[in-house]
């Protein structure tokens, strides 16, 4: 269900393939929370494909 922040909740990796629907995690270091994306255009994942990206993935949460 998309909107729904699991547990198991995947951390933003490169060379990795995102597809559609799938969500992420990525640490903020200055804030000390992950933030959690889902994957809105399926893609491969670079350095420039990272979150916060709005072309490639949508803000869910903070954990």
């Amino acid at each position: 269900m998309p909107g729904l922040v699991s547990d198991a909740t995947r951390i933003w990796e490169i060379n990795v393939f995102w597809p559609l629907g799938s969500q992420c995690g990525v640490w903020d270091p200055k804030l000390k929370r992950v933030e959690v994306w889902e994957c809105i255009r399926p893609h491969n994942a670079t350095a420039t494909t990272e979150p916060p990206n709005n072309h490639y993935w949508r803000y869910v949460a903070r954990r």
